[in-house]
């Protein structure tokens, strides 16, 4: 009876549609990276690849500037959950000068 409560908690836990994401780390001269974690239940790797681009473009427009993505890198993590982490650099807006 307990292996099959242990095997219930396991499987809600996995289905559960979990997911974080880590704040913008700075790791150089306008250059930063982020990560996050999805679950099955929250699109595994491509939800993770989504709310780690999600915090890196907001990190960016905090900053007043625009977002360029230099790698994206995703992988399987336990049990089931989908990691994703994003290196890009926040570069000035460019300004349009006519004339």
């Amino acid at each position: 009876m307990t292996l099959k409560i242990v095997a219930a908690i396991a499987a809600f836990a996995v289905l559960s549609g979990c997911a974080w994401q880590t704040p913008a780390l700075k790791l150089d001269n306008q250059l930063y990276q982020t990560s996050a974690n999805a679950s099955l239940a929250r699109g595994a790797q491509t939800g993770a690849r989504r709310l780690a681009l999600e915090a890196a473009n907001a990190k960016c427009t905090s900053l007043g500037s625009d977002i360029s993505v230099l790698d994206i890198q995703s992988r399987w993590s336990f049990p089931v959950n989908g990691v994703a982490f994003v290196t890009f650099r926040c570069k000035p807006v460019a300004s349009h000068k006519v004339g």
